[in-house]
C-alpha cells in the first residue's frame, strides 16, 4: 500500500510539472506583440559608407555615441548634408542669438506642419526659457515680449504668405528693432536650414523622435 504523503507529494509534482509544461508552451507558441510604426522612405544611410567630411560634419551630434537615423536619412545626399551642416554651423556664428534661431525654427516648421521639427525645436525652446505660451504664440503669429522676434518672425510670415519684395516699412521696422543687415541675412539662411529639414522630412515621412509640440489651440 501506498504511503498517503508520499503520493500526496507525487501528485502534486505532476500537476506542478503540468503546469510548467503548459506555461512553456504558451510562451514559445504565443506569438509576438507586433508594433505598428511608419517606415522611413529614405535609405537609412550606414556609417562605414559615409565620406570622411560626413563623419567629422555629423560628429558634434553623437548621443551616446549615435548618429539620429534622420542624419543617416539626410545623407542619401552627402553633398546636402555638407551644405545644411555647415550653414548651421555659420548661423551659430551670425549675429542672431540662439533664442531668435529657436524662435524662427518654431514659426517656419507651423507653417510648413513639420512635427519632427516642431518637438525638436520645442524642446530646444523649452531649455532657452522659453515656457509654453509663449512658444505657442511664436507659433501662432502671436505678439510676444520681444519687439524684435515679433518683427523677424513678420518677416518669416511674409515670406509664405505675400510672396515678393518685402515693404521698405517692415525693413525700416526691423532696423528701428535692432535688426543689422547682417541679421538680416542671417534670418534669411535660418528659414532656409529648417526649410531644408522640413520638407526633407515631409519627403521621409519622419516620425517625431521626442514629445511632440503642444498643438495650436482650435480658432
Amino acid at each position: 500500500m501506498d504511503n498517503p504523503s508520499h503520493s500526496a507529494i507525487t501528485s502534486a509534482f505532476k500537476f506542478k510539472k503540468s503546469q510548467l509544461t503548459l506555461a512553456f508552451f504558451y510562451r514559445i507558441k504565443k506569438p509576438p506583440l507586433t508594433k505598428i510604426k511608419t517606415m522611413a522612405r529614405l535609405t537609412t544611410v550606414d556609417e562605414s559608407a559615409l565620406s570622411k567630411t560626413s563623419l567629422e560634419l555629423l560628429e558634434p551630434t553623437r548621443i551616446n555615441g549615435r548618429l539620429a537615423d534622420v542624419y543617416l536619412q539626410f545623407a542619401n545626399s552627402e553633398p546636402a548634408l555638407a551644405a545644411y551642416m555647415q550653414m548651421e554651423e555659420s548661423l551659430r556664428q551670425g549675429d542672431l542669438s540662439d533664442l531668435e534661431l529657436e524662435a524662427i525654427k518654431l514659426a517656419v516648421s507651423e507653417i510648413t506642419q513639420c512635427e519632427f521639427c516642431l518637438a525638436v525645436h520645442s524642446m530646444k525652446a523649452t531649455k532657452l526659457g522659453v515656457d509654453t505660451d509663449a512658444q505657442l504664440a511664436i507659433r501662432g503669429g502671436q505678439s510676444t515680449d520681444n519687439k524684435k522676434i515679433d518683427v523677424m518672425l513678420e518677416i518669416v510670415r511674409h515670406f509664405f504668405e505675400k510672396p515678393g519684395p518685402l515693404d521698405d516699412q517692415l525693413i525700416s521696422k526691423a532696423k528701428t528693432q535692432g535688426l543689422s543687415d547682417a541679421a538680416l541675412v542671417d534670418l534669411t539662411m535660418a528659414v532656409s536650414t529648417i526649410f531644408f529639414t522640413n520638407i526633407t522630412n515631409h519627403i521621409n515621412n519622419t516620425l517625431p523622435s521626442l514629445p511632440t509640440a503642444t498643438p495650436l489651440p482650435k480658432t
